[in-house]
């Protein structure tokens, strides 16, 4: 009995890191790696005792139902003002368009309204008076938000919670410029151009220069909610609402991107999704061994490249046929009979990556390019062929090269013999295994996982805020940022001080030119 009661008084003394909060997540009407991020920090808050909203819209209801997820989380659904038809092929027109090979020309000529859906979807949630009472009443202690999800940090401020943003994505230097980051695009590549930031060329970084003052999201975001809150009497700015972030949780890490400064509370979580591979069920682990010697190489384009032209297809099952390594390779929907036919190729509609990634037969990943699945094959030092179609793919895929961890592919160029020459390279050449070894030593040689400072972090800003860690550049206005009023005021002085000289000079030449008058009796 004094066992016992000793036992419950070091239970009830012991000092708990932070008691039990309640975390609010949205991603909007976004999904695939961006509501897959906030998922699996979510799930291990929950493993450390907090209560985790999921706040989804109508559009992917089918979250809700998961089986594994809706056991641990709560949910609000958010009901846009557009169709889920509608959401989903907004989602998917970049992957369509990227798909075609003239991305840039559809976006010229026919691009999605991205003003309008954004601004429906703010307008769908402020006017949900119920949504916002009910979330109002929960008092939420964190606010977890992809920072592509601009009309939740209008929600954020409306109901005065903490703030902490979720970067799935490569690294953006503009939405570290929200949060009051500053970046040099002389040296930091704008996001989405496919520039390795420490090879950059002369022209290059004009290019950068320019991109990173117009393709930005503040110049598509900006006018469009500035205008919405201002018609909705909100006292607040696209700048106001982002700087309120207190935390920036960032997927990146420096094993793989070049060095950048960052403020203190933008915390590096690159590799959420890595873990240990788990054994494999036992068909796909006797097609993995049934490739002998020569092993395997996983083949997916992720969440959003679901569909491809028919000549890519067969481009990639013949390259897929010409190798010795057996092809585990995510297709969605019916594969035709040109992948069929290729006895060396599994087409399966979902793979276990990470899995198979950590798996001793795996040669060589097969990708488009994302975050997630970089980190992946980062951690369990799997060479990788790119072939990017759009966003931070062609980011990812430059810095693949630069590292010499992988080759990248330009599927607008591509062809049976060179897609499988890099395949033969990949797998035969031992500079990108060699490489790819030596990245994942630094990447492992870390005092936390990346879920662990995660949710260590947002522990400590429940705990104790975050705005001792806030950018000072968060509370100045524009022209004080850029130094105008001090350039300004040294012009001012230093102007003055020449027109004083000027003015001492004038007066004494004057007195020397002063002719000299002669005395009338002389």
């Amino acid at each position: 009995m004094i066992l016992g009661l000793v036992v419950l008084a070091l239970v009830i003394l012991w000092p708990s890191p932070i008691r039990c909060a309640n975390i609010l997540f949205s991603c909007g009407s976004i999904d695939g790696s961006h509501i897959f991020a906030g998922l699996i920090i979510g799930e291990h808050l929950v493993s450390r005792g907090h209560n985790v909203t999921i706040l989804v819209t109508n559009a992917y209801l089918h979250h809700t139902k998961d089986p594994h997820y809706s056991k641990l989380f709560n949910y609000e659904v958010l009901h846009l003002k557009r169709t889920p038809e509608e959401v989903v092929e907004t989602n998917q027109w970049v992957a369509y368009a990227a798909n075609s090979g003239h991305l840039l020309w559809k976006l010229l000529t026919e691009p999605p309204d991205v003003a309008g859906c954004l601004r429906s979807d703010c307008e769908a949630l402020l006017d949900d008076a119920e949504l916002i009472r009910r979330l109002n009443d929960t008092h939420y202690d964190l606010f977890l938000l992809d920072n592509f999800f601009p009309c939740g940090f209008i929600l954020a401020a409306l109901l005065d919670v903490r703030v902490s943003m979720l970067g799935p994505t490569t690294w953006d230097p503009e939405f570290g410029n929200l949060i009051g980051t500053p970046s040099y695009p002389g040296a930091i590549t704008t996001f989405q151009i496919g520039f390795p930031s420490y090879k950059m060329s002369f022209f290059q970084r004009v290019i950068n220069v320019l991109c990173s003052k117009v393709f930005v999201p503040s110049v598509i975001f900006s006018s469009v909610l500035n205008s919405f809150m201002r018609e909705r009497g909100l006292p607040y700015t696209l700048e106001q609402v982002y700087g309120r972030a207190e935390l920036f949780l960032a997927n990146i890490d420096f094993a793989f991107l070049e060095p950048l400064p960052l403020m203190p509370n933008i915390i590096p979580v690159g590799g959420l999704s890595t873990k240990p591979s788990n054994p494999l069920g036992n068909d796909l682990e006797a097609f993995v061994q049934s490739s002998g010697d020569a092993g395997v190489i996983v083949f997916s384009l992720g969440t959003y490249v679901t569909h491809m032209k028919r000549e890519l297809v067969e481009i990639f099952a013949e390259a897929f046929s010409r190798i010795p390594q057996k092809v585990i390779w995510q297709f969605r929907g019916t594969p035709p009979d040109v992948v069929k036919k290729r006895s060396n190729v599994l087409t399966l509609e979902w793979l276990p990556q990470n899995d198979l990634l950590g798996h001793s037969k795996t040669r060589a990943f097969v990708y488009q390019g994302g975050n997630n699945g970089l980190h992946e094959a980062l951690y369990h030092a799997v060479p990788i062929v790119v072939v990017p179609f759009f966003g931070d793919q062609n980011d990812i895929a430059a810095r693949i090269v630069a590292r010499d961890i992988g080759i990248a592919v330009d599927f607008t160029k591509m062809t049976t013999a060179s897609l499988t020459g890099h395949l033969t390279s990949i797998v035969q050449d031992k500079k990108y295994k060699e490489a790819m070894l030596r990245l994942s030593s630094i990447y492992h040689d870390r005092p936390q996982r990346p879920l662990e400072r995660a949710a260590f972090w947002i522990e400590h800003v429940i705990k104790h805020g975050g705005d001792y860690m806030r950018s000072p550049i968060n509370d100045i206005s524009w022209y004080q940022y850029y130094l105008l009023d001090v350039t300004a005021f040294l012009a001012g002085v230093f102007f003055m001080v020449l027109l004083v000289i000027f003015c001492i000079i004038r007066c004494m030449c004057k007195l020397w030119k002063k002719p000299f008058v002669k005395r009338k009796d002389e």
